[in-house]
């Protein structure tokens, strides 16, 4: 259940709360001067902050259950246009990767900040599977490799069929094709039934896509891993998530074997203005 506090000694009744609110759950009644909670509005919350936030009093507290702490981070501004264009341009996929495992906590501190993706109607859906032990990744991509085996013998149609051969070739002379040698694989997983937990979950690998180069971090998107976990009940099911949850898709990390030094070019901007 959502709780909304508003502490009327610091309410100085400017009604912003008010006007970001999307469901009307904050009122000023008639003849007051500091807002209060609708209690009929309440069970529409969506948990988004949206209150508490423009509060310039700091007079609003949401909380509900499972909620984490807020994170305390101290900046002076944001980061300038410049600073977060060259991230983006400069962000490569990463297919070479030191064996130096990435800290437990490193890890936890590129998704504790994730958390803050945005989501469908701020559901909060996404969860994380980690395969932390390289072995562990590596006992994956080899369930991926029969996977892969079996589909080419059966000659079925598949769009991977052109390079399965080359993939299964590659690992029978001992490289990995598929997580390219990554010590760590983050697996996006959400229910099975949620309409919106593939965009949910794209957007919040998308983020730490961008995050985990300012920890020196290397990231490339596991869409191999993903196509067989999706054809492969098997490989789906050794992942070990919760009943009636599915894998989103997964991404390979680590630290990068090498370092690029210069922005590729990319297909000139192509817009419709209307």
């Amino acid at each position: 259940m959502t709780t909304i506090a508003i502490d009327s000694s610091k309410c100085s009744g400017c009604t912003l709360c008010m006007t970001l609110c999307p469901y009307c759950i904050i009122e000023m009644k008639e003849g007051e001067s500091i807002a209060s909670v609708n209690p009929n509005g309440v069970q529409f919350c969506s948990k988004c902050g949206h209150c508490a936030s423009i509060c310039p009093e700091g007079a609003i507290t949401v909380d509900f259950e499972g909620a984490g702490s807020i994170p305390d981070y101290v900046a002076d501004s944001n980061p300038t246009f410049a600073q977060l264009s060259r991230l983006i341009a400069m962000r490569r996929s990463v297919r070479s990767y030191k064996k130096e495992p990435v800290p437990r906590e490193t890890l936890e501190k590129i998704l504790d900040i994730i958390r803050y993706a945005p989501t469908g109607m701020n559901g909060q859906s996404v969860r994380w599977l980690i395969i932390s032990n390289p072995k562990e990744v590596q006992n994956l991509v080899a369930g991926v490799i029969e996977w892969a085996r079996q589909l080419v013998k059966s000659g079925a149609e598949h769009p991977l069929m052109p390079i399965l051969p080359m993939i299964i070739n590659a690992w029978d002379h001992g490289e990995d094709h598929i997580c390219h040698g990554a010590p760590h694989l983050v697996i996006a997983y959400a229910h099975k039934d949620n309409p919106v937990g593939f965009i949910d979950a794209t957007i919040a690998l998308t983020h730490l896509d961008i995050v985990a180069p300012t920890l020196d971090l290397g990231t490339c998107w596991a869409g191999i891993v993903q196509i067989a976990c999706l054809s492969s009940p098997d490989l789906m099911a050794s992942l070990g998530l919760p009943p009636d949850h599915v894998s989103i898709y997964g991404m390979m990390i680590g630290y990068p074997k090498y370092k690029f030094h210069q922005i590729p070019k990319r297909n000139a901007l192509q817009v419709i203005w209307k």
